[in-house]
């Protein structure tokens, strides 16, 4: 009940405030992607609103953000912010008509869904300006093609740290995800399925033995739809986002996305780079576990807060820089 009066009191600052039955009300918002295209989201802010870890939601084919309605609220509670967005040629987002992305979505156009990428790393970048959000404690929770999307962003992003995947498949409408997984590494994984269509988990499970693959249910409840028909399912993905979110207490550091090397937040490296290229990385020990390399300490054992923005470091201090050079049979080779 306290909950549900601060988020009404603070209403008119974060446009989220309890609805009729307890049911969380969103903020609309829009972002474009890079390649013009209009976003429409739910964005559902953190009840503590400081710091808090965040999950980007990724729908079904021919469905919406909506879909994750009865996930949200449990998510919510967690702690979470949380982001739900329409796919290109899905709900809300089939602007601009010039790209005739709705069309092109029933028309189960593969490059459509193959660009769908793009649309989580233009969420990341409008969640980069959200002061109550802790990116580097972020994760996704994917249905169906959402989960392909989900793990496509994921073999581009080191800086995620968790994936749901509900009814994934080896390759929906095009995007393949057997390249995906095993590019993903050893970043915690949760792979659900009905029995009727576990032979996508299986595979794509020995693909990467981090994945953890569980069949939840009988015969075939397919992505979203196991919400309310599957009991435990919400309280399942939502363990274990929370379990593989929490961080281990160090101070975060920063790289760029398609970098090899990582430094402390607010040194002079972290603040060269462009906002769309920051990742956060929620200790030196993740980032190393994720490909990066870089001292246990940045800057010789000093943390650089960054409201501490020296233009006075010397030299030494500058580095290391940034390697740019894709990662060998990486997608941005």
């Amino acid at each position: 009940m306290l909950k549900l009066r601060m988020s009404v009191l603070f209403g008119v600052l974060f446009s989220c405030a309890a609805a009729p039955g307890n049911e969380l009300r969103p903020e609309r918002t829009t972002f474009p992607t890079e390649d013009g295209v209009t976003i429409v989201a739910d964005y559902y802010p953190p009840a503590n609103r400081a710091g808090a870890p965040v999950v980007i939601l990724l729908h079904m084919f021919r469905s919406d953000r909506g879909a994750w309605r009865p996930l949200v609220p449990g998510l919510h509670e967690g702690g979470f912010a949380v982001l739900a967005i329409d796919l290109r040629g899905h709900g809300e987002s089939i602007k601009p008509s010039s790209m005739k992305l709705a069309r092109r979505a029933i028309a189960r156009d593969e490059q459509l869904f193959n660009e769908m990428y793009r649309d989580v790393l233009g969420a990341y970048v409008w969640l980069m300006d959200r002061p109550e959000v802790d990116l580097s404690r972020i994760c996704m929770v994917g249905a169906s093609v959402g989960c392909s999307v989900a793990l496509d962003y994921a073999s581009r992003d080191r800086s995620v740290d968790a994936i749901v995947c509900l009814t994934p498949g080896e390759r929906y409408l095009g995007v393949g995800s057997t390249v995906d997984i095993v590019e993903v590494g050893q970043r915690a994984m949760l792979l659900l399925a009905t029995e009727g269509e576990r032979q996508a988990i299986d595979a794509l499970s020995k693909l990467n033995p981090i994945a953890q693959a569980r069949v939840v249910g009988q015969g075939v409840v397919h992505g979203t739809h196991m919400f309310g028909k599957i009991g435990g399912i919400e309280s399942e993905v939502i363990a274990f986002l929370r379990m593989n979110t929490r961080g281990d207490g160090s101070e975060s550091v920063a790289a760029a996305v398609d970098g090899q090397v990582y430094f402390a937040v607010g040194s002079a490296a972290d603040i060269k780079l462009a906002p769309g290229k920051r990742r956060l990385f929620s200790s030196p020990t993740e980032a190393r576990a994720r490909g990066l390399t870089g001292p246990d300490s940045p800057l010789d054992g000093r943390m650089i807060d960054t409201a501490d923005r020296r233009e006075d470091l010397p030299r030494e201090e500058l580095q290391p820089g940034v390697d740019r050079t894709p990662r060998p049979g990486s997608k941005r080779d």
